[in-house]
């Protein structure tokens, strides 16, 4: 009896792998015998904020597509494209494109084309101008032809970041020119008007008026309210006071971009005063980091919730996930000022935490 049941499942087991290897061996010869290939040159890709992404998809065919007549029946009769971007699980369409008709979404409309599609229905290169912080995700090139389809992703971070800086002790405390050296100060460059816009489209408001690089005054609105209406009145968008006199003062709105290291958190039971911090910082091999280096890192998915010294005498923390006791419902870098209008630094001899800079050659 156990003999027989032995040889029972003995044959049982045999089936299944059969069956098994039969049907792995099927979906191998299927992909083997694909008469269409979509291929992403680019694995991974890194462009800037305000610039422009370029994803280079191309289909290739083991046989020659059959000439069709024109018109109607040539573009019932060419490969179906789309391109979609996928971010926290939901995907969105970008375009669609058969024969020389290409359809835009509305999200995309005026920043998004196939740049050589209409000189090669094999070229399917994605064009994305004035990028924002959000257009980071991934990007999948999709073709179906008749009963065939394919298709390739890629993952892209868009690199930059767009904030207000101001003095310690007062607020609109700048010239143009002591504006651009605020920032280079802190490892930042003045922002441009394409990156202060492109950073608006990406979620970031703030009602305080700034310098940018091209000696205009602008500052981006979300929601309009009393004392942010600016130019617009009730209408969203980045104020702009135009072209001023170099000596009139505001605050100044900086660009990082490239971290070129680490910033990692310092902390000790007691805490640190601001030489102390430089201190601790030196000991491990590192240099306090400065407020840009804190941006590029919070962008770059940096988050502690520990107020800490920074090189120009700040004390801030980033957020990327918002929850309770941590400066509120909405991502950032927050900053600990001593006054309600939000200016002045701590007193130096304060205690804190620090947050330490170490370069890619250390």
């Amino acid at each position: 009896m156990n003999m027989k049941l032995g040889l029972q499942l003995l044959l049982i087991d045999l089936l299944v792998h059969t069956a098994c290897g039969f049907i792995f061996g099927t979906e191998r010869n299927l992909e083997d015998h694909k008469t269409l290939k979509v291929k992403i040159r680019n694995s991974t890709t890194s462009p800037v904020l305000a610039g422009t992404l370029n994803l280079p998809c191309h289909i290739t065919y083991k046989t020659p597509l059959e000439s069709t007549n024109v018109g109607r029946q040539a573009v019932l009769a060419s490969p179906r494209v789309k391109w979609s971007f996928i971010s926290n699980g939901k995907e969105v369409e970008i375009l669609v494109a058969r024969g020389h008709k290409v359809k835009i979404s509305e999200g995309y409309r005026f920043r998004a084309s196939l740049s050589h599609y209409s000189k090669s229905a094999d070229d399917l290169t994605l064009v994305l101008n004035e990028l924002r912080t959000n257009d980071s995700g991934i990007y999948r090139c999709h073709v179906q032809y008749g009963i065939e389809d394919d298709h390739d992703k890629v993952e892209v971070k868009v690199k930059g970041v767009v904030f207000l800086y101001r003095e310690g002790v007062n607020r609109y405390a700048y010239n143009f020119f002591k504006a651009q050296e605020a920032c280079a100060k802190i490892k930042a460059h003045i922002a441009t008007a394409d990156q202060l816009l492109a950073a608006y489209y990406s979620g970031y408001e703030q009602c305080d008026a700034g310098w940018i690089a091209d000696q205009t005054v602008r500052y981006p609105i979300q929601t309009p309210r009393e004392g942010c209406f600016g130019d617009m009145d009730g209408y969203p968008g980045v104020r702009n006071y135009g072209i001023l006199d170099p000596d009139d003062m505001y605050d100044v709105y900086c660009y990082v971009e490239e971290l070129n290291g680490e910033v990692f958190l310092g902390s000790t039971l007691n805490k640190f005063t601001l030489e102390e911090a430089k201190d601790y910082c030196r000991t491990l091999g590192a240099q306090i980091a400065t407020t840009g280096q804190l941006y590029s890192a919070w962008s770059e998915g940096v988050d502690f919730c520990s107020p800490g010294w920074l090189s120009d005498g700040s004390v801030r923390y980033p957020i990327v996930t918002p929850r309770e006791r941590c400066g509120g419902n909405l991502p950032g870098v927050k900053t600990i000022f001593q006054f309600r209008n939000q200016t002045g630094f701590p007193d130096s001899s304060s205690k804190y935490d620090v947050y330490c800079f170490r370069g890619k050659d250390f």
